[in-house]
């Protein structure tokens, strides 16, 4: 499974369907509907790259508490570590920067894009971006809603992959400087219909003041995938 993960192209990642339990995965829903959106620990109603974007970091209940305390777990991680061959992440802190709810309402985008690659932790001191790992939450979508997940190609100016946020479905990627990916179509859902997905970032400890990839500071970056060939596109 590894060497398949570390193989994948544009850049390595995978998707696992019926993530969790359906019993589990119904609970999960049942408590995210349930936030209140004046609720979120950040919105972007209108920001550059996210629109109409609302994340839940905390106050979520301890049923999803208890959902973020197990995908850090050392079980957990243990496993993601040999699916990745990524050694050393960061494990048992649910405190790590990026982790939450993610809910979108219609209009809302999330432009293609590649993530900053550390920040400094007051815990741990640098950390080193590693692993995305989104798991959505929407029943019944329909593709005419848009929000697909894009992956792209940098080089080729590709998209490879178009992966629909279907219920229950896990996605994992490296997040690297070559790993574009984004929602860039306007959500066309009903005014009731939102996009929800949890999202858990991972990070190994960085002691040399580049990063993995013998970079300095990066931001998250924006790239206009309009032009983008799609003849070899794949969806999911």
């Amino acid at each position: 499974m590894s060497e398949g993960y570390k193989n994948e192209s544009p850049f390595p990642f995978i998707v696992i369907d019926n993530f969790f339990k359906e019993n589990v995965i119904t609970e999960i829903v049942d408590n995210v509907e349930k936030l209140e959106t004046n609720n979120a620990n950040y919105k972007f109603y209108d920001g550059a790259w996210e629109l109409n974007k609302y994340a839940f970091e905390r106050n979520f209940g301890s049923y999803l508490e208890n959902i973020f305390t197990t995908l850090n777990s050392d079980e957990f991680i243990d496993n993601l570590e040999k699916l990745t061959g990524i050694k050393n992440i960061i494990r048992n802190d649910t405190t790590l920067k990026g982790a939450g709810v993610h809910r979108i309402l219609k209009d809302g985008i999330l432009k293609v894009h590649t993530d900053f690659n550390y920040y400094d932790s007051g815990k741990y001191g640098r950390l080193d971006r590693r692993l995305n790992l989104l798991i959505y939450l929407n029943s019944d979508w329909k593709d005419e809603y848009n929000g697909h997940l894009l992956l792209c190609n940098r080089f080729t100016h590709e998209i490879k992959y178009k992966i629909a946020p279907i219920i229950n479905r896990c996605v994992i990627f490296n997040t690297t400087k070559n790993s574009l990916h984004g929602h860039p179509y306007p959500l066309n859902t009903p005014e009731d219909v939102k996009r929800h997905s949890i999202a858990v970032y991972y990070y190994t400890k960085n002691d040399d003041g580049i990063d993995f990839e013998g970079d300095g500071e990066r931001p998250t970056l924006i790239f206009n995938c309009d032009d983008y060939n799609q003849t070899n596109m794949v969806s999911i």
